[in-house]
């Protein structure tokens, strides 16, 4: 991996710019590189961006690392979620799997996610401060063997979240720009992106599935033990469909429980500090006039990856951030079809007491009703005006803005 770091030190003066610049072994993986990085008392400011773009890096390693013990989440039983849905080659000799991984997966995230923003917590950064980095250099070990083996290429776990349809099996041609420059801007983007995961830590840790994962593993070897040796001549939808039966059960069974309060009001302050961090990136952006390898352009600007943004992704992008701040506050409602055009679902309320997601009484309205109330409610048209300028690729770049 190679990340070259160039400080532009302003003279005001007639002397000619000089520029510091870092080469780290590629060879090295991102544990030896986030060590170095912190070894070093006196970083620059864009040491300082280097290493907080390493931390939250080596967060999704640590992810990928403990889910490859065991194989969670691969396979028929993905679950479509942040984290739980990145690809790896699976584990051939996995551990028995730990109904603790998953708590304590997002518990660690969240941890990593701190390391990054208190590397970025006393750091001003200039205009000139740049992290340059090669995606094709970026490596997960998620078998955390020390090498870089098959598959482990970060195009190979994450490319499709970049490239959507592009890529083959999450391959990277050569012939594709890799180089990108992290910058002030993008600072707040990766700032941004960790209230993100850590808002979803906490969403996952205050519904807490290890329990639930405890009482459907254990039904299912009784039930294994009911049934006997012998294969059913019956015919049924649901056989051979096991894993999905089982994951859908976990996720189930643990939302329709109360969640944990003081998760749910810091995963809520996370939203609010992620918006407010993202609507920091998009005005730093705005004010860029140069044009060199960007990873998010302003309109003025080239993606270095080649894709594009129209003109509107700006102002659209922050529509429908305004509706969720909005949302997230109590200022607007949430449309339930027995209380609109009147009235709806106050969802800041729901936060102080937050109830079990009981699907049934949710769609009648019972289980919701000591949350509404008259009042505003937030239309999709910000929403469904992003969504169509992106057309299918609407929900790759709600990841990649995010």
């Amino acid at each position: 991996m190679r990340y070259v770091i160039f400080l532009a030190l302003a003279f005001f003066t007639a002397q000619q710019a000089v520029a510091e610049k870092a080469v780290v072994n590629p060879t090295e993986g991102l544990s030896v590189l986030e060590n170095s990085f912190m070894s070093n008392a006196n970083r620059s400011d864009a040491e300082d961006l280097a290493l907080a773009s390493v931390s939250f890096l080596r967060g999704i390693e640590k992810t990928l690392q403990t889910r490859y013990l065991t194989n969670t989440g691969v396979g028929s039983n993905v679950m479509d979620l942040p984290i739980l849905r990145l690809p790896f080659a699976p584990n051939p000799n996995p551990d028995p799997f730990d109904p603790n991984v998953i708590a304590a997966l997002f518990t660690e995230l969240n941890h990593d996610m701190e390391r990054v923003r208190a590397s970025l917590s006393d750091t001003a950064f200039e205009s000139d401060d740049i992290v340059e980095i090669d995606l094709r250099d970026l490596w997960f070990d998620v078998n955390d063997n020390g090498k870089r083996d098959w598959r482990e290429d970060v195009m190979d776990v994450a490319g499709a979240l970049l490239f959507n349809a592009q890529t083959t099996a999450g391959s990277f041609p050569q012939s594709w720009p890799s180089v990108i420059h992290f910058d002030a801007a993008d600072a707040e983007w990766l700032l941004a992106y960790t209230h993100l995961l850590s808002s979803f830590s906490e969403i996952v840790l205050a519904f807490d599935p290890t329990e639930v994962l405890v009482e459907v593993a254990s039904a299912a070897a009784n039930m294994e033990v009911i049934k006997g040796p012998l294969a059913s001549n019956r015919f049924s939808f649901l056989r051979g469909e096991h894993e999905f039966i089982d994951t859908f059960a976990i996720v189930y069974g643990a939302i329709n429980r109360v969640p944990d309060r003081k998760h749910i009001a810091t995963a809520h302050a996370h939203l609010l500090e992620m918006i407010s961090r993202n609507r920091h990136f998009w005005q730093l952006v705005t004010e860029e006039t140069d044009n060199s390898f960007e990873w998010i352009p302003n309109r003025n600007q080239t993606a270095a990856l080649g894709f594009v943004l129209p003109d509107e992704t700006q102002e659209r992008w922050l529509a429908v951030l305004s509706d969720a701040e909005a949302v997230l506050n109590g200022d607007m409602l949430i449309g339930h079809w027995r209380t609109e055009p009147g009235g709806g679902i106050n969802v800041a309320k729901m936060i102080l007491d937050p109830p079990a997601v009981d699907i049934v009484t949710w769609i009648q309205g019972y289980g919701l009703l000591p949350y509404m109330e008259k009042g505003p409610l937030v239309s999709g048209e910000n929403y469904g005006r992003f969504m169509r300028m992106f057309q299918g690729d609407a929900l790759l770049f709600m990841v990649l803005l995010n």
